[in-house]
């Protein structure tokens, strides 16, 4: 076992010997391992790009685990670059004092709703606390399905930009009802939207999907419906809405169009510069009630997911 590396992978230490071609004195020389060199000079993003690449070449084991973990760490890190200083949203409201949540901002008293209450009771001291209201500030919570394509297309800086992305909306909205789902050959939750995870661990599952095969857009629509219609409304009886992020261009599976008017709101991010699949991207966010957002360069794909779930916040989606 040897500890992480700190930083990037290019410390004065000599890089650990992944595999079983090390030579033993007097030997011949070992084969060069293609992972090894590789590290020598890598950063910690490259790490996270060529991080399926690595999983296949090493297995799993004490190594495998280290670069995970580096993977993470700059996948977070770029993460807090796009975020800056961004707060969570909340609704400014007045409520009774005695249906504060524990998560609410109490700022004051909210001296016109209190009076309005008082002459409702009629003279005197209002009986009860029911009877005073306070001012707050209350997050705006976000009922949302992550629907994810890991086909072998999307391998490389592709998912390691994806990765970001997650981790942008997860570092803004951790409390919120999230689910995400991935989809290629077939479709998998990867967080249901009931689960409380350390992030760490939720872009860990993120990073070890399989990342090969097919384009199911089909199977992955299908699962995250069946998360939709689950979750149901929310508190504050908002129905969840629904993000996929796909090049669109299905090989598997049926056209799912079809699918499009069973959501009660469907967003589609269409990532990268291919045209041929924007006519399906249109019909599933018209069908579903939502809008096409189209993000041709994949490094902008964090700040563009990030602006797709404020809008949904302000209500702009539609």
């Amino acid at each position: 076992m040897f500890e992480r590396p700190k930083g990037t992978l290019d410390d004065d230490e000599p890089p650990p010997v992944f595999g079983e071609g090390a030579s033993a004195p007097g030997a011949e020389p070992a084969p060069p391992d293609p992972a090894a060199q590789f590290l020598e000079g890598a950063s910690d993003w490259d790490v996270a790009v060529r991080y399926h690449e690595l999983k296949a070449a090493l297995g799993k084991g004490p190594a495998l685990d280290v670069l995970r973990e580096i993977s993470v760490d700059a996948v977070l890190r770029q993460a807090r670059t796009v975020m800056g200083a961004s707060a969570h949203p909340s609704l400014r409201l007045a409520v009774p004092i005695d249906q504060l949540e524990p998560d609410d901002r109490v700022l004051d008293l909210a001296l016109d709703e209190t009076l309005d209450a008082v002459e409702w009771a009629g003279e005197g001291l209002p009986e009860g606390s029911s009877r005073i209201w306070m001012e707050v500030d209350r997050p705006r919570r976000l009922p949302m399905i992550l629907a994810v394509d890991t086909s072998l297309s999307m391998t490389g800086s592709k998912l390691a930009l994806t990765a970001v992305a997650l981790a942008v909306v997860l570092l803004q909205f951790p409390e919120d009802p999230l689910g995400i789902v991935a989809f290629e050959n077939e479709a998998f939750v990867i967080k249901k939207p009931e689960e409380r995870l350390p992030l760490r661990s939720i872009l860990e599952r993120f990073l070890d999907v399989p990342a090969e095969g097919y384009t199911h857009l089909e199977a992955g629509l299908i699962k995250s419906l069946e998360l939709a219609e689950r979750m149901g409304g929310s508190a504050r009886g908002r129905p969840p809405s629904v993000v996929l992020m796909s090049d669109a261009k299905y090989t598997a599976g049926r056209d799912p169009a079809y699918l499009g008017d069973r959501f009660r709101h469907l967003l589609v991010v269409k990532m990268g510069p291919e045209r041929t699949p924007l006519s399906l991207c249109r019909e599933l966010a018209r069908r579903g009630s939502g809008a096409l957002r189209e993000v041709w360069n994949l490094r902008s794909l964090p700040e563009g997911l990030y602006g797709v779930v404020k809008d949904i916040l302000r209500g702009r989606s539609r």
